[in-house]
């Protein structure tokens, strides 16, 4: 049976408030996804009107290098990946946003997305300066949407990891100011763990029904 309520999405918020705390352990939870969210307080979410969401998810993890053996950004663009793609396209578009398809003008959509996958490790998340991807320079830039120098989390700072077969998505707020020494607000955060299967693959249905509750635990996500 797969989570549809928020009782361990709360443990594990409990747990995040705590230093360097890693996932909860999920071996007593066969077959079950746990689903965290999070967002700034402070934003008017029913002022939005446009977002622009990529055509492919990043995997993070990935051992991909170019041929002169530099690291590169590996990203998944199959049929699954679009399947999860248009699940948040769905929710969005259900809550009265309305989506930027050119990719030449995604800057001028009021927020973006910024959709991740944990391949093959754990990585540790500190929502501080600079954030994780600083030292990631081939993943998600903020140069992909505008002149801006890095990201910025407008609610507390925690401490947590993202474990092999996590879902990540990120909302930013591209109507922040840009320019020189301007971070990039990350106004949103959706985190999914547990979606492994006995084949140790994501399970899609699993993940699009996790995308899904994770827009239902956030009720304010409505234009």
């Amino acid at each position: 049976m797969k989570i549809k309520h928020l009782t361990w999405v709360w443990v594990l918020a409990a747990l995040l408030l705590v230093s360097c705390q890693k996932d909860p352990s999920t071996s007593g939870l066969r077959d079950e996804y746990l689903v965290y969210t999070t967002a700034d307080t402070e934003t008017s979410f029913e002022t939005i009107s446009t977002y622009y969401i990529p055509d492919s998810i990043l995997i993070i993890g990935s051992n991909a290098v170019d041929k002169e053996g530099n690291k590169v950004a590996k990203y998944w663009k199959d049929t699954d990946a679009l399947t999860l793609i248009n699940t948040f396209v769905s929710q969005m578009d259900e809550r009265g946003y309305e989506r930027v398809l050119d990719p030449t003008i995604r800057a001028s959509a009021d927020v973006g997305f910024q959709l991740s996958y944990v391949e093959d490790t754990t990585y540790f998340v500190g929502y501080n300066n600079p954030y994780w991807w600083s030292y990631y320079p081939y993943y998600w830039d903020p140069g992909y949407w505008g002149p801006w120098y890095g990201w910025y989390y407008p609610y507390a700072a925690v401490y947590y990891g993202y474990t092999t077969g996590s879902l990540l998505a990120e909302m930013v707020n591209l109507r922040s100011e840009s320019g020189s020494g301007k971070s990039l607000p990350v106004i949103w955060n959706l985190y999914v763990s547990g979606l492994l299967n006995d084949r140790q693959t994501i399970d899609i249905t699993d993940a699009s029904q996790a995308i899904e509750q994770g827009f239902t635990q956030s009720p304010y996500l409505k234009k």
